[in-house]
């Protein structure tokens, strides 16, 4: 099972083996977990998504925006599937209608960690932040 501290160190090391494979983006990336089935079963998800940005002045004043990016998917498989005994799962979820928050479409990859018993990790890669995230940075408009 993932403690709060293996939980934490999980998302730092996703941020960094993820984030050298998004290009054309303008912006930051942020990440949240969650434990989908409870902190007391072995299953963690991880969301990357661009962060948001609120506009400062100017008719958008107040806005809330964040930028587009693409994604090497050679090199995010090469980053991400070493830390896998066994990949379950790894595809493009562009499911619409769903009862969950997952922003869509989002990249998608699932399985057994190297050397950490039954403990499953999801990675979702959201092309988009929750729709209640709040922005880490704002930016002025001249």
């Amino acid at each position: 099972m993932f403690s709060a501290e293996r939980a934490s160190e999980l998302m730092d090391q996703i941020m960094a083996l993820v984030c050298p494979t998004f290009f054309d983006a303008g912006g930051s990336f942020q990440c949240s977990g969650c434990w989908p089935g409870g902190n007391d079963q072995p299953w963690f998800e991880i969301r990357v998504y661009p962060s948001v940005v609120e506009l400062l002045g100017g008719k958008d004043d107040g806005e809330t925006v964040y930028q587009g990016f693409r994604v090497d998917l050679k090199e995010l498989q090469d980053a991400l599937f070493p830390l896998y005994d066994e990949v379950q799962e790894w595809e493009l979820d562009n499911a619409i209608g769903q009862a969950d928050d997952l922003p869509r479409p989002a990249i998608m990859i699932s399985g057994k960690l190297k050397g950490d018993g039954d403990d499953i990790l999801t990675i979702h890669i959201c092309s988009c932040p929750p729709a209640d995230a709040d922005p880490v940075e704002k930016h002025p408009i001249r």
